[in-house]
């Protein structure tokens, strides 16, 4: 646990130093921060209604602390870990205790709040665990009008915090429902690494051809939602006298030996959530690095081409400008004389041509090269609102990468951002976001994060490698941080 605790402290630190102010600089939406890496280990529970969520989490804890039952039960969330004594909190007492960290919940709203509620029980299964139980996925397009609150956003963000996630599916409900598409097509992208998939309730087939049909149907199912070229593993369950229903008549029950050791390997996965703890901070932190980095640098460069253009059309503009004032210059001697004034009331066109058509030209030349100052802007910012535009920034700004096909990972990270970039530009336009020369520092300190600050916590994750002189290293590390982290805020 003291090893945990040292690892969450560096990874604060380069959120802190490497990722938060640039983060905020760029309007980059980072999902947790230096302030809200969660210490308590999590395992999230997702899955349709009446597919044995809660009663496995009550399987966990020994104790029948969540109501459970073939009909929905909940439609809120439910946090259970230990405590000395069985008590029940609800979300709005949750969030402002002042010794549970869990104040980041408020911002999901007050109408989650009221479905929120925190449980303690005194088992020793959950003394290092916090399981989170969520509502039955809903079969309708249409699901999130039928909640007062956003659930795919909740869900979102325990997904992120949680080290594990286990997804439930029954034999009456094998497939996706609509809630259940979603959250496999969009919450659960780029942190399904952390994600179990689990048949629960198999005690329930009449025969083993059932069993079969059932698994192959999920298995059909799950290969049109999730997009991978396998299909991920799926973990066969059943937990011993909850059956809710009985079998048929003269029928043959399969056989749940091998049943009873894939129940034994989840319930494994879900005590071994401390150890995946240390292994998911690294992880997120390098994900939400490299999203950042990816972010930063194509914004910078449409920056930079903004600024570039805005550059060249205000240069024209002062060449005419000062065009304009040198022929009023040479011309002053003609000003200043009454001759232009005699040759206007005389009506002597021939003495005012030559003037007047320079002033004509000059006149025109300002209006037409403001015109265009203000059309090549306005058509830049247009451009660069645009799927097509601001993927050119993209190439520009990963040129050496692309053509070596040196990432293969670099589309679709750019995909999952491009969006939220988009979104920036047209809300808050391209003059909100930083060019500095201490934004382009903090970059360059990023990609050395991304390239070996960040790996290098990864290898002090596994405790058979820790050497006697690691804890020097270690307080090294702690105090270089800190010194950087001081240096930044008086540069910045």
């Amino acid at each position: 646990m003291d090893d945990l605790l040292k690892l969450e402290r560096n990874v604060r630190s380069i959120y802190a130093r490497k990722l938060s102010l640039l983060a905020s600089r760029y309007r980059f939406n980072l999902p947790v921060s230096d302030k809200d890496v969660p210490g308590s280990p999590r395992v999230l529970f997702l899955g349709n209604h009446s597919s044995g969520k809660s009663s496995f989490i009550n399987y966990i804890a020994g104790a029948d602390i969540q109501e459970s039952g073939m009909a929905p039960t909940d439609d809120g969330f439910t946090l259970v870990t230990h405590g000395e004594e069985e008590e029940t909190l609800d979300g709005q007492t949750l969030v402002s205790h002042p010794e549970l960290d869990y104040q980041e919940l408020a911002s999901l709203g007050p109408e989650f709040l009221a479905k929120l509620c925190f449980k303690t029980y005194p088992s020793e299964n959950l003394r290092q665990l916090t399981l989170i139980d969520s509502p039955g996925m809903i079969d309708s397009a249409s699901s999130h009008q039928l909640r007062s609150y956003d659930f795919r956003e909740c869900i979102r963000r325990f997904a992120e915090s949680a080290d594990l996630i286990l997804f439930f599916f029954d034999p009456d409900k094998p497939g996706t429902t609509g809630e259940a598409i979603s959250i496999f097509t969009k919450q659960l992208v780029g942190i399904d690494h952390k994600l179990l998939i689990v048949l629960n309730k198999v005690d329930l087939f009449d025969n083993i051809r059932d069993f079969a049909r059932t698994y192959g149907t999920l298995c059909w199912n799950l290969s049109k939602t999730i997009p991978t070229k396998d299909t991920p593993r799926i973990y066969t369950t059943y937990l011993p006298g909850f059956a809710t229903r009985p079998l048929e008549e003269n029928a043959k029950p399969i056989p749940l030996e091998d049943f009873d050791i894939s129940r034994d390997e989840v319930v494994s996965e879900i005590m071994r959530a401390p150890a995946r703890r240390a292994d998911n901070l690294v992880s997120g932190l390098l994900s939400h690095a490299h999203r950042l980095s990816v972010h930063v640098k194509v914004c910078l460069e449409a920056v930079l081409a903004y600024r570039r253009l805005v550059s060249r059309l205000w240069l024209g503009f002062t060449c005419i400008l000062l065009l304009a004032a040198g022929t009023g210059w040479l011309a002053r001697d003609w000003w200043f004389k009454s001759d232009w004034k005699v040759a206007l009331n005389e009506r002597n066109w021939d003495d005012l041509s030559e003037p007047g058509i320079a002033l004509g030209i000059v006149i025109v030349l300002v209006a037409f090269f403001w015109w265009m100052l203000s059309f090549g802007l306005r058509n830049l910012r247009r451009s660069i609102e645009t799927e097509e535009g601001i993927d050119v920034f993209f190439k520009r700004a990963y040129r050496d990468e692309l053509s070596l096909k040196k990432r293969a990972d670099l589309h679709a990270t750019w995909e999952s951002i491009k969006p939220g970039i988009l979104d920036i530009m047209r809300a808050h336009g391209l003059r909100s976001l930083s060019a500095s020369a201490s934004s382009k520092k903090l970059l360059r300190k990023l990609d050395v994060a991304v390239e070996k600050e960040i790996p290098s916590l990864r290898c002090r994750i596994d405790p058979e490698q820790e050497t006697a002189s690691q804890p020097n290293t270690e307080e090294a590390l702690e105090s270089t941080d800190e010194q950087q982290l001081s240096t930044d805020q008086k540069n910045d």
